[in-house]
């Protein structure tokens, strides 16, 4: 506990985790468990308890960020790279808005957006400088966990279809904010949307070994596209698959 309230610059060497070592695959294993019992009983409870849930996960995503951003201020360390830019920051707010304010937007960008940002975040994670015992990386742990498993509440439940045709609403949204965070990383030497470094270990980072920087970006979005084919797919298959019987 010597360390909890330790902020990532005054961390020693030598008191973090490896990538899919124990401390790791112990938070993915539970984090798979703890999404699928709460989707779960998501899926067979009523409307009213639903709503309690999504009511829970949209205020623990905003406090946990806010008790975040006030403890890095009163630490003085406050820097550019703090900012909700990143995507899983974007995130928070997406959870928030459909939680109380439900729309096709929201809906496309949680599926195709979160899930995907926050899966490689828990995989290829950058706060793993922390030891175990410390707020930001527990922080950093269950925010990504929130907003992983709270649009898939909505799919495993029903409540959130996901189609193919309703992507132009997520591109549409990444071709404005990318260029302008892109500039800002430049101007303030932040990464949001990993768009000017890679993250060690992970599969842009192997990108750039090939492609080069910036030229990795471009892979990046390749690899994005990939992976929005095969979260859509099932999808489309069944859908359809069922068409032939509602007609």
């Amino acid at each position: 506990m010597e360390w909890f309230f330790t902020y990532r610059y005054d961390i020693p060497d030598g008191l973090g985790w490896p990538h899919f070592g124990l401390v790791h695959l112990s938070f993915l294993i539970a984090f798979l468990l703890g999404t699928i019992l709460i989707s779960g009983y998501y899926k067979k409870t009523d409307e009213k308890h639903r709503k309690a849930i999504k009511v829970t996960y949209a205020w623990i995503v905003v406090m946990l960020e806010v008790v975040k951003q006030v403890l890095v201020a009163a630490m003085g360390k406050y820097e550019p790279g703090m900012l909700v830019f990143h995507l899983c920051g974007m995130s928070i707010f997406f959870i928030f808005i459909h939680t109380y304010w439900p729309n096709r937007w929201t809906a496309a960008f949680l599926y195709s957006m979160s899930i995907p940002g926050a899966v490689a975040a828990l995989l290829f994670c950058d706060w793993n400088l922390y030891p175990v015992a410390n707020f930001f990386c527990l922080q950093s742990f269950f925010i990504h966990f929130f907003e992983m498993s709270y649009p898939i509440l909505l799919v495993r439940s029903g409540e959130l279809k996901p189609r193919f045709h309703e992507l132009w609403r997520s591109v549409v949204y990444l071709a404005i904010v990318v260029p302008p965070i892109y500039l800002f990383n430049k101007q303030f030497g932040t990464n949001f949307f990993f768009l000017n470094d890679t993250v060690p270990d992970s599969p842009i980072a192997f990108l750039e070994t090939f492609m080069g920087n910036p030229g990795y970006i471009f892979g990046f979005a390749g690899l994005l596209f990939l992976v929005w084919f095969f979260m859509y797919l099932p999808f489309w298959l069944k859908h359809r698959h069922d068409s032939p019987k509602s007609a």
